[in-house]
């Protein structure tokens, strides 16, 4: 199946926070392919921008995801759930119940980000058996080849596919871990 996706570096002219959809707007694009390939509706992160703002999503350094979510769900037709327990998020995505928006908190003493070095939303898609696949909103080339990240991360294409364990311990600081998006 082919997913739609956004990289938020496509974005530098958009202001979002004090910087800009591509330096802030992670939760803004993973709010976007999650609606886009959950709903027959477009959702564009200029669109995404604009409905942070409105709801009050938006900080200075990126998007509050528990604030944004609700308003993504009610203008889209979704249900979301907030949970910081892995398996909870691993289950939901084994079974096919819908997508999921993991929040990476980087790096912090005795572990080195694999998504990011300071805090970054990612798209997680499906998991078979304990490897997820997801839509990172920052993919660059290299990005998973530095050497504290090497190995850890799979590429194929924009999706990328990593074991539970290696997640769950870049998320693990950070509330909430995961936002579960479902259809109404």
């Amino acid at each position: 199946m082919a997913y739609k996706y956004y990289n938020q570096n496509d974005y530098p002219e958009i202001p979002y926070g004090d910087g800009s959809i591509e330096t802030s707007g992670c939760g803004l694009c993973s709010c976007c392919m999650v609606v886009e390939n959950m709903t027959e509706h477009t959702f564009t992160p200029a669109e995404a921008a604009k409905l942070a703002y409105e709801c009050g999503a938006c900080d200075e350094t990126g998007t509050e995801i528990s604030i944004l979510a609700p308003a993504v769900c009610k203008r889209f037709g979704l249900t979301y759930e907030l949970t910081c327990d892995h398996g909870k998020m691993l289950q939901f995505l084994q079974q096919g119940e819908g997508m999921a928006i993991a929040n990476s908190g980087g790096d912090r003493e005795g572990w080195t980000g694999v998504f990011t070095h300071g805090g970054h939303f990612i798209v997680l898609v499906s998991a078979k058996g304990r490897e997820i696949c997801v839509m990172d909103p920052s993919m660059k080339p290299g990005k998973f080849d530095e050497p504290v990240r090497a190995g850890k991360v799979r590429v194929e294409g924009n999706m990328a596919y990593v074991d539970i364990a290696v997640l769950a311990k870049d998320c693990d600081n950070r509330y909430p871990s995961y936002c579960l998006f479902r259809k109404a």
